[in-house]
């Protein structure tokens, strides 16, 4: 089958420059029965991609039609019979309109009246038309709008808009060669011709649906939509004038969407690089198109690879095995001597040596020593120190300035006379910094039993058979993706894109490898104490 879509990708798009994706995901909407809105600047080939796409069914009855103010129901839907409205039927003769079609191309449909557009929203929705109260069969297989306007606000088409799922921005071109070979080419078909072994018939379309169902979502995918879902939250709230609504009803009929994606790509199960058709889905306004673009990249390249809710599992047991590793081997900060003076705790410092003149004719070095309060360390106030016996220093005066580190003044007094000589002047003459004790330095061993540090290097082994058990399986998951990852609906560099986040996924569960054998040769390392030292 991916092989069958990608040749009619090929035939409906020939010429078409710079228009792939736009042929693609509009194909896959219409295999998939939901209709699809082309947003773009006229002269864009949106009703050439349309009548081209129509060539993909067999047997089929086009109807297209232009949009206009003063479009009546006539127009689209057929005329009334005149030979029934004599009987007081009000029956349409819709040959060659819109409920007789299997394929309907809609230009410019927000300029259509309310009658049309309101009637539009049972035929989508139930592939029914009311002709003169009776239902009417419509056997639409695809319905194509186009318009370079969204619905204008306040007026009644909200409903209608949320029924098209698949929302497609068809840009003039941007490539330079491509402009040159369209100036240069001749005139592009309109019709094109599919091989009838290509084509899909009637009988086949209704079975498609249901092979769709069958189709299952994998866990990445889920991880990636509910990703999604928080960051369209996320955007509303700090942007309500360009707020972005998605139904329930619209998530399901995109999940049928992405399903689809899957079965025409042969595969069981719809995997990461279906998602990136998110991008045509999910956008409401010109102004959050490119947002929601971006947030769909990101949740694709975050949350692609398998495995990360259990790596995000592994790295919260780990990070706890990591803090207590610390915690019971290593000191996490340092720790300072102290001395206990009258019940209460203090830093013993002795000051750098400095010269002391009592006498005016033979200055001496000296040290001096005093005792600081612990519950000063990281205030602003100034204190003055005590004595080894609890008395102030009067000469002294200390302040930690909001730091760990003592600032020390010493008056001028002290350096004239002595300890005792009577305190007169508050003038200060010199002044150091204090560094306070350390007792064990931040990082420092600690002494643990045998038996603690063989419980850690238990419990880090099996951290790390438990992260090698996770890469291992994403090896694998890896190396299933490169092969399924062929998908006509995605463009090459976005696939691309998403190898590459697969990539940078396994480099992260190496480097958190590498981290967890430093920690297991951490405690392997650290050294047993003596018999009676712990």
């Amino acid at each position: 089958m991916r092989k069958r879509v990608a040749d009619l990708i090929n035939i409906c798009s020939d010429g078409l420059y710079e228009r792939e994706e736009i042929v693609a995901v509009s194909l896959l909407s219409a295999i998939a029965g939901q209709p699809v809105f082309l947003y773009g600047l006229p002269g864009t080939a949106k009703s050439l991609i349309a009548r081209r796409l129509s060539k993909v069914f067999k047997d089929t009855s086009h109807f297209e039609y232009l949009m206009q103010n003063f479009s009546t129901p006539e127009d689209v839907f057929g005329p009334v019979s005149i030979q029934e409205l004599k009987k007081d039927n009000y029956v349409r003769k819709t040959d060659g309109y819109l409920p007789a079609a299997d394929f309907a191309f809609l230009d410019e449909i927000w300029k259509s009246s309310p009658a049309i557009l309101n009637t539009l929203l049972t035929i989508i929705n139930e592939r029914i038309y009311r002709n003169n109260g009776k239902a009417e069969k419509v056997p639409l297989k695809a319905l194509i709008a186009a318009s370079n306007e969204i619905p204008p606000p306040n007026q009644g088409l909200e409903a209608l808009y949320d029924r098209f799922v698949m929302r497609i921005v068809v840009d003039p071109m941007h490539e330079r060669e491509n402009f040159e070979r369209l100036l240069d080419g001749g005139p592009v078909p309109i019709d094109v011709v599919v091989p009838d072994r290509l084509q899909f018939s009637h009988a086949e379309w209704e079975r498609i649906p249901d092979e769709i169902y069958k189709v299952g979502i994998s866990r990445e995918v889920f991880a990636i939509i509910n990703s999604i879902r928080v960051s369209i939250d996320e955007f509303n709230r700090d942007n309500p004038e360009t707020a972005v609504y998605v139904s329930d009803r619209r998530w399901q009929r995109i999940a049928f969407i992405l399903k689809a994606s899957a079965l025409l790509c042969d595969r069981t199960e719809v995997i990461p690089v279906d998602t990136f058709i998110l991008r045509h889905c999910l956008w409401t306004l010109e102004e959050n198109r490119e947002q929601i673009d971006g947030i769909v990249v990101r949740a694709v390249k975050q949350f692609g690879c398998a495995n990360h809710e259990k790596l995000n599992s592994w790295l919260l047991d780990h990070t706890g095995i990591e803090n207590d590793v610390f915690d019971t081997f290593f000191y996490p900060e340092d720790v300072y001597d102290t001395t206990e003076i009258s019940g209460k705790q203090y830093f013993p410092i002795t000051s750098p040596e400095i010269e002391k003149d009592p006498n005016g004719h033979s200055p001496v070095k000296i040290k001096v020593r005093f005792y600081v309060p612990v519950e000063k360390m990281g205030t602003y106030d100034p204190f003055t120190p005590v004595d080894e016996n609890g008395d102030l220093q009067l000469r002294l005066e200390c302040n930690f300035n909001g730091t760990r580190l003592c600032e020390v003044k010493i008056q001028e007094k002290l350096l004239k006379s002595g300890w005792d000589y009577p305190i007169k002047s508050n003038s200060y003459v010199e002044w150091f910094e204090a560094t306070l004790p350390v007792k064990f330095k931040r990082g420092a061993q600690k002494n643990v039993s045998p038996g603690v540090r063989y419980a850690f290097e238990d419990a880090c082994k099996r951290s790390l058979m438990a992260l090698e058990e996770i890469t291992s399986n994403t090896v694998h998951y890896v190396d299933a993706q490169r092969k399924l990852n062929e998908t006509p609906f995605v463009p090459v560099e976005k696939r691309e894109m998403l190898l590459d986040s697969f990539e940078a996924f396994l480099k992260d569960l190496e480097n958190h490898r590498l981290n967890a054998e430093h920690l297991l040769e951490k405690v392997q390392s650290h050294a047993v104490p003596e018999s009676g030292n712990c």
